[in-house]
């Protein structure tokens, strides 16, 4: 390396550590980005160069009285990072706004527009995206195709950087180069944003609670994402929930107090914690609506030392069994790490209640970045979920880099190693190994792994689907 490159990266550290504007009137360096939204409220990130007072002034695009946010003081320990929250916005509503550094307009370099959701437990249309695994090297023109998607709000799944670490100069610095990616400030300034980490964004490849520093990266995650309050309370972590319209969202945190893999499974071994799993079953327990989504940053059923069904099968099991005692409807997993598109099924018979779909988005990494890996696919995912009718529908897309539809295979249960993680995984909690006597994949399996007919690029579920059996009497 030469002294000049040495000299640039030094100075791309200093960049985003500390005050660049030593005299003179602060600006924005990085931002907007739309964060969590509600029918009546949105959150507003940004970055400045120096101390000062943020606040954002939001206006509806047809008639209505202008809004501002409570401002909050950027200060150097968190990187000048915050994000304000607007209040008492009108649902269903489109709102033109600008950011204020120490009360002055700072001048728009994207378009700043966002609309707000639907009232909740409402019937509408809501259009999802999600994905996972984010490079920060290259245009990120991946962004361009979701927003030609118009997704009402993006689900990042974990390894938003790859860091593998818990410094903050290094956190900070890969995610500031990605937030000042062209494509994904102009998507982040219109889509609300939601995040959950994962290994890479959290510490070292496959880390767990034993990371050394996991403080440093909550407080790094906490400065750059713009979430719903954690309500991970005295336990710490990022676990938080936000619904819109009739479909919940539980967004988990699968690292912070996560066991090691290699640690023998049994019910001393968990993935989430016992205050979080019991936050999940509670959330689950109470929530109404229609669909509800369980985000997780590990794959569900799709095998592997990072897994829920291998490693970590009794929790898995555990949570299942507390489903079933209250015959909770409507769950479908989201999940990430695995690199491709996949529908992976957990089958009905293998815990006495419904199929439990999980729906995988692969790679979001830019063009030219894709073009050097042809191995694994990229693009990211798009959930159309539409409760104006009976029975309400889901209906899952997945798209490439470029956006154009990804079409799958049919693959049945009985073909062997389609449900691969389900044959080689242990007995979990309800000691019951979901084939049959003589080794092979019980033949009764309902459903494909995958469905992809013409015109198709994933599945389609109704509400109908994910309905508790009735009762045997």
């Amino acid at each position: 390396m030469t002294r000049r490159h040495t000299l640039r990266i030094l100075t791309a550290v200093v960049v985003q550590t500390i005050p660049l504007n030593c005299a003179g009137a602060v600006e924005l360096t990085h931002g907007p980005m739309i964060g969590h939204t509600t029918g009546t409220t949105a959150r507003v990130w940004a970055r400045a160069d120096s101390p000062c007072q943020l606040s954002v002034r939001a206006v509806p695009k047809v008639g209505g009285k202008a809004i501002v946010a409570e401002a909050i003081h950027l200060v150097e320990p968190d990187n000048f990072c915050g994000s304000v929250v607007l209040k008492g916005l009108s649902a269903s509503t489109k709102y033109s706004y600008r950011i204020l550094l120490d009360n002055k307009e700072q001048r728009p370099s994207v378009l700043q527009e966002f609309t707000t959701f639907q009232t909740e437990k409402r019937p509408g249309i809501l259009r999802v995206g999600f994905g996972h695994s984010v490079r920060s090297s290259g245009e990120q023109t991946t962004w361009r195709s979701i927003a030609d998607k118009k997704p009402d709000l993006f689900i990042l799944m974990g390894d938003n950087v790859y860091s593998n670490t818990t410094e903050p100069v290094k956190h900070r610095r890969m995610y500031l180069e990605y937030r000042a990616d062209p494509h994904f400030s102009a998507f982040a300034a219109t889509t609300p944003i939601y995040a959950i980490w994962d290994d890479h964004d959290y510490g070292a490849n496959n880390s767990d609670r034993t990371q050394r520093g996991k403080e440093k990266s909550l407080k790094t995650f906490n400065e750059i994402w713009a979430n719903p309050p954690s309500q991970a309370g005295r336990a710490k972590g990022i676990w938080t929930r936000f619904t819109v319209g009739d479909s919940a969202f539980l967004l988990l945190d699968v690292r912070y107090h996560r066991s090691p893999n290699d640690d023998p499974d049994g019910p001393d071994k968990t993935m989430l914690g016992f205050e979080q799993r019991a936050w999940l079953l509670d959330q689950l327990a109470g929530s109404t609506e229609t669909f509800k989504f369980i985000v997780s940053g590990s794959s569900w059923n799709c095998g592997g030392a990072e897994s829920w069904n291998h490693p970590f099968l009794h929790e898995y099991d555990t949570i299942l069994a507390a489903i079933a005692r209250r015959r909770i409807n409507g769950i479908i997993l989201l999940g990430g790490d695995q690199h491709f598109h996949k529908i992976g099924v957990r089958p009905a018979e293998s815990w006495g209640g419904y199929d439990l779909h999980e729906w995988m988005a692969g790679q979001i990494w830019n063009s030219k970045e894709s073009q050097k890996r042809t191995l694994t696919p990229r693009g990211f995912g798009i959930i159309t979920i539409d409760t104006r009718n009976s029975p309400a529908t889901s209906r899952l897309e997945f798209f490439d880099e470029h956006g154009k539809p990804r079409l799958g295979r049919r693959i049945p249960y009985t073909t062997p190693g389609a449900l691969r993680a389900l044959w080689d995984s242990p007995p979990g909690a309800n000691k019951d190994v979901p084939r049959s006597s003589d080794g092979e994949l019980r033949p009764a399996t309902s459903g494909p792994l995958w469905e992809a007919l013409p015109g198709t690029t994933g599945e389609t579920l109704t509400e109908e689907n994910l309905k508790w059996p009735a009762a045997k009497w």
